[in-house]
């Protein structure tokens, strides 16, 4: 059997290699047979490594006109001249008649077939498309043919979005899906496809134009958007296109987001495993700031709010402490900019969910008195041990390299007061552990102001980062927050009824 595999894999990369794109009418099928063979182990090494040309010959035929031929115009064409396509596509005719192969001849043959007559041909995307997604459903594939699935929807998607595109409802659920496999290798492959369907200028279409007169058949299951993420913007069918926020990206990145999210609320442990790996490679693959903006905007309607505050503290980490959001803590920090402060009122109005990754964002931002502000109201908050964990935490991070600009503002002790009143708002909140010790040495190390006058302008510096912020309304932003907050207390007080009903019952 083996034999007979390795024979067959070998007359179809000869195939490939000399008819070229002729053979792209049959891609479904070879698809159908070269894909599980990427799969086999060392003990089938020669079958893998003849499956592997023929699959990265066959990728290669595919190009970029493909996309722009008009189909009707190509039926029409292979209508007027079918004789060349019927005597190539019948195989028996040569095997049955004669023993011996002209092999010039025919490479003459298949040299005029490529050229001239390229135009016949006809990319069979449904059919492949189809073998690729029953390849993804199943789950008894190995690796490498996931990985080589996921690369020919990038190459497709690269290469012929426009028809793509009427498959992507189709697709989107089992490239979701497929963020839960346990490889990394296929779940870069799969962030790859996704961020491309996402960032696609071809996405702008949805469904309409061009794929409203196809033939194809919409998806059994479409990528719909829920009804409080349509609330986000002005009436109108465009509230359920995109975000208002983020005008740059296709129709189809903010459904990606909204779905990414409903992924990790319906599975947590996707959540707390990879959850971090994915947002950081869609960070280097997308707009790290529209990444961010459209997740604060979903996550502030977000209705299960245990789920918003664990989603937030994963981002807030994230923000603080990648290296692939670099760019956008510079952003943050001075707030120089008219979008650098409208991306720190969205995210703030969602990191509300967690009192303190708001602290900690107030940190990052260098908005001092608004952090005291905050930890102020920490007083009427309902202080739990996962509260002084975070805070902890936060303790931490303040120690860390992120936060060395922060630390140095301690110096200057007369133009930050905010900042050290701040620090030992948390000092007192937290009980005598580690952390508290960590943070007591460092507030030690604070000078005496007395000491440390000099003649410089530092309150120049200071005055200008305060008139550049100045069209914030912060009162608004602390009423938020005690709104959010307030929120969060009658839901946990909710569940701790329902699981003291619970509790009675199981006793009676």
């Amino acid at each position: 059997d083996d034999l007979i595999q390795l024979t067959a894999m070998c007359w179809m990369r000869e195939f490939i290699q000399l008819a070229g794109r002729v053979m792209l009418p049959y891609s479904s099928g070879i698809l159908t047979a070269v894909l599980p063979c990427l799969s086999y182990d060392d003990r089938k090494k020669n079958i893998k490594e003849v499956a592997n040309v023929c699959n990265q010959s066959l990728m290669k035929l595919v190009i970029p006109e493909d996309d722009e031929m008009d189909e009707a115009k190509q039926s029409m064409t292979l209508l007027a001249e079918p004789t060349s396509e019927e005597s190539f596509s019948k195989p028996e005719a040569v095997s049955s008649g004669e023993s011996e192969l002209d092999i010039p001849a025919l490479n003459q043959r298949l040299s005029f077939l490529c050229s001239s007559e390229r135009i016949q041909v006809t990319l069979n995307l449904d059919g492949i498309v189809q073998v690729l997604d029953c390849h993804l459903h199943d789950t008894s594939i190995g690796m490498m043919t996931r990985i080589a699935v996921l690369k020919w929807l990038y190459h497709l998607y690269i290469k012929t979005p426009r028809k793509m595109f009427r498959h992507t409802d189709s697709l989107f659920p089992i490239l979701l899906r497929t963020l839960s496999d346990e490889s990394d290798e296929v779940i870069l492959k799969d962030l790859e496809v996704l961020a491309e369907i996402a960032s696609s200028p071809a996405g702008q279409t949805e469904g309409h134009g061009p794929s409203e007169c196809s033939d194809v058949r919409p998806g059994p299951v479409e990528l719909h958007v829920p009804a409080r993420a349509g609330q986000l913007s002005s009436s109108g069918p465009k509230g359920l296109e995109c975000s208002p926020s983020t005008p740059t990206m296709n129709s189809y990145f903010y459904k990606f987001m909204i779905n990414l999210l409903k992924r990790f609320s319906s599975e947590r442990k996707l959540l707390e495993t990879r959850g971090a790996f994915i947002i950081r490679q869609l960070c280097l693959l997308l707009n790290a700031e529209n990444i961010f903006h459209s997740m604060a905007d979903i996550l502030l309607r977000e209705e299960d709010l245990k789920f918003a505050s664990t989603m937030v503290h994963t981002l807030n980490t994230i923000l603080l402490t990648s290296s692939e959001l670099f760019q956008l803590r510079n952003q943050l920090k001075d707030l120089k900019t008219p979008e650098s402060r409208n991306l720190f009122c969205c995210l703030y109005r969602s990191w509300c969910h967690n009192p303190v990754t708001t602290v900690s964002l107030c940190f990052l931002t260098q908005n001092y008195k608004h952090a005291y502000d905050l930890i102020q109201k920490f007083g009427d908050l309902e202080v739990t041990v996962d509260f002084l964990t975070e805070v902890d935490k936060l303790v931490q991070l303040i120690e860390c390299p992120i936060f060395t600009y922060l630390r140095l503002q301690l110096l200057d002790v007369k133009n930050n007061p905010y900042l050290i009143k701040a620090l030992y708002g948390l000092l007192m909140l937290l009980p005598q552990s580690s952390a508290f010790q960590l943070l007591s040495h460092r507030l030690q190390c604070v000078p005496n102001p007395e000491l440390m006058q000099t003649t410089d302008s530092t309150k120049a510096s200071a005055g200008f980062k305060r008139t550049t912020a100045s069209n914030i309304d912060y009162t608004e932003l602390l009423q938020h927050f005690e709104k959010v907050q307030n929120k969060h207390l009658e839901a946990r007080h909710q569940r701790a009824g329902r699981a003291e009903q619970l509790e009675r019952r199981v006793v009676l």
